[in-house]
This record gives structure tokens, sequence and C-alpha cells, in this order.
């Protein structure tokens, strides 16, 4: 009987029919980078990474900060940040770094056996400068050689001489994977790759666009995993397969008025990156309390398509222009943007403790933002791997703080 009126009972949100797919494109993504490492042939990358250019290069791909989210969400972050602490690594570092650190150190002990032993070490500091540093020691502990695309900090339009500064960086890019792998870069793999991200990413940004519907058929929780492959997969011919079918899903359930979260009340915007280790705990049991969440900062982050006559300008401007590459103007007039075009009621900043350049100027940009939109919005803190570093309750009373304005 307690079984059978469980199974009636409606959920607060919903799950997508198409995670399916993306477990099934994840484990490939997986395979393909072991079976890279064995033959001598993965580069890890960071996040911000020009990816499409080692990819047209034949080369495997891993993603630690990727990993890092793995991690985070089978709470191990705490164990494996451990062990880079007991190396000597202050707490105060990354917790990808340190999760990734710990995982390189003793992989018998981590999710997946950790990633593939690489042979290339990929770094661009468009996201943060704690990047070649931890790439630096993972180079100490395994013997691969690091390349670091250095993109400066872009306050306004991007000046000439700082586009052919990184231009030369990717020059430099290319002969670096030739020497390593002994592959040559192809102009007509360059524009097949290019291709193949551009499709992904505009089928991408039609999805997270179509969270403009009320109610928004994607909630913070679906984009966040629906996002690994236009991180970790762009460029490869297959991406493309699950975009499709996400796209489809969201555009179905729009055509029949469905949400992501059974009864809609509260739309708000999201601010960085999740804690991992709860993320179905924290936006599920907003869910329940008809809270959304059609838009969020992070996701939105890869949305520049490569595309025009000359390839490698297109990729000077799209990762030196990454949201993280800006200052904290830039990412006032993004969440502003994103409350009036997805017409929101408020905001959540999320200070990871982790992710200083991320975080850095959050308390400023809440005031800034209230003043210029309207609505209301609240700063919680914590991290996104290490979960000593998230106390719930006093999340759960800012939070609530803050839903009581919508009363």
């Amino acid at each position: 009987m307690i079984a059978v009126t469980e199974q009636k009972k409606e959920k607060a949100y919903r799950l997508l029919k198409s995670s399916a797919l993306l477990q099934q494109i994840m484990f490939r993504y997986m395979m393909e980078g072991q079976i890279a490492s064995e033959e001598g042939n993965l580069a890890w990358v960071t996040s911000g990474f020009p990816v499409e250019i080692p990819v047209a290069m034949n080369i495997g791909i891993s993603y630690p900060e990727q990993y890092g989210a793995v991690v985070g969400s089978q709470r191990m972050g705490p164990e494996l940040c451990g062990f880079a602490e007991g190396l000597g690594y202050s707490q105060e570092l990354c917790s990808y770094a340190r999760s990734s650190i710990g995982s390189v150190k003793h992989p018998d002990q981590s999710p997946l056996g950790g990633l593939p032993t690489p042979q290339a070490l990929l770094a661009c500091n468009n996201i943060c400068g704690t990047v070649l540093r931890w790439y630096d020691t993972v180079s100490e502990l395994t013997g691969a050689p690091v390349f670091l695309l250095d993109t400066p900090p872009l306050e306004g339009e991007q000046p000439e001489h700082h586009r052919d500064y990184v231009r030369k960086g990717l020059d430099k890019l290319v002969d670096f994977l030739e020497q390593v792998f002994g592959k040559p870069l192809a102009d007509e793999r360059m524009q097949e790759v290019a291709l193949y991200s551009t499709e992904a990413v505009g089928l991408w940004t039609q999805c997270l666009e179509a969270c403009k519907a009320k109610p928004s058929p994607l909630n913070c929780a679906d984009r966040f995993l629906t996002m690994a492959p236009i991180v970790s997969l762009r460029g490869t011919d297959y991406v493309k397969d699950f975009y499709v079918s996400l796209l489809a899903e969201v555009k179905e359930r729009i055509s029949n008025g469905v949400g992501a979260i059974k009864e809609e009340k509260i739309r708000l915007l999201w601010d960085n990156i999740p804690p991992w280790f709860t993320i179905f705990r924290f936006f599920n049991g907003l869910a329940k309390r008809g809270v959304v969440f059609p838009a969020d900062t992070y996701t939105h982050a890869w949305t520049g398509s490569i595309e025009g006559d000359n390839l490698f300008d297109s990729v000077v401007s799209i990762y030196s222009n990454v949201y993280l590459n800006k200052g904290l103007d830039a990412k006032i007039d993004k969440m502003c943007q994103l409350i009036q075009n997805y017409d929101l009621d408020g905001f959540i900043m999320f200070s990871v403790r982790s992710c200083k350049r991320y975080s850095l100027g959050q308390l400023v940009s809440k005031e800034l933002v209230t003043e210029r939109t309207g609505v209301p919005g609240v700063v919680i803190e914590g991290d996104m791997v290490d979960s000593r570093l998230f106390n719930e309750a006093q999340i759960q009373m800012r939070v609530d703080a803050l839903l009581e304005m919508f009363a």
C-alpha cells in the first residue's frame, strides 16, 4: 500500500528523457579518453581552452574540472582534497585543483580510477590563474609537459595588440602539439571541427533560450548536467546528436505547457558553479517550494561559435571574451541582461570559496544588480567540491529570507 502511494505521488521536478542518451555519450567520452591515453595521445585541457584545435589534430581530450564535478557528485571531495592537503597544499586552494592532485596521487582511491594519464597538459588562464600551477604540479607527478595559452583580462573592447598576442599564442600551441604528438593541423580538418562545434553550440544556445518560456522547460540542475557534452565534446561529430534530442524534448515540453518543475511560482537567476555534492538536494528542494532557475551565468558561458573566413581569428575572439576573463562591469551587465530577458524575480549568488575569480566582487555586484533591475538577491557561501565548506543551515536561512520577499 505504501509503495503504491509513493508511486502515484508526483515529484516536484521532472526528469529528462534525454538523460539516457547523455549517459551513453559521456561513457563514450570516458572510454575514448582511456584509449587515447593508452595510445600516448591524450591531453588534459582546462574548461576555457580552445579545444577545437587539439580535436582537429585528432588528439584525445580529458577535462579535470569536469572530473572534479564527478568527485563532488560522488561526495569524495573531502577525501581527495585531503590527499592534496597532506602534500602541503592549502585548503584555500581551488577544490578542483586539490581533488585533481589528490586523484593523480591516489587513483586507486578515486572515482573511476582517476582520469587517464595525460601526455600533455593544456591550460588557458581566461578562467583563472590557478590552472598553471595546478598543471605544473600534475606535470611533476606525470611527466606530461605543460602549455599555457595566455589571454590577458579584458576591460571593454579587445585592443588589436591584445588580439595579435593571443593569435601568436595559438601558433605556438600548434607548434607545441605537433612536437609532442607528431601530428600536423590540416585546414580542412579544422574547418570540419569548427562546423561541428558551431552546430552543437547553436543547439545548446537554443535550449538555453527556450527557458524564457513560462513555465521554464529546464531547471538549473538540468542545465548543469546537460552542459557536459558542450564542455568536453565540442568539435566531435556525435555531440550534435545529444543536443538535437535535448532540444526536441525542450520544445515538446513548451508545446505541452510542461515545466521543469511541477508548479512554477518564483523564477530566479543562479550565479556561479553549483555545489556538485548536493546539486539535486538543493535545487529539487527549492523546486518543492515552486522555485525554478530558468537562467544562470555558468552554462551561458559556452555559447561562442567559431566561424568566418579566418577561424583562428574567431578562436581569439571567443576564448579571450569568456565570462571570467572580463571585468566586474561586464559580469553585472550579463546578470542584468539575463534577469530582463528571462523575466526573473530575483537571484542567488553562490560565493564559492575555491573559485576566487568567479566569486570576486559578488557583494558589490549584488547591490548594483538589484539597483539596476529592481529585483532582490542573496549571497550564499560554500564550495563546489569540498562539502566541508558548505554550511547547509546557514545557507537555508539566507535563502528563506530571500523567498519571504515573494510571499
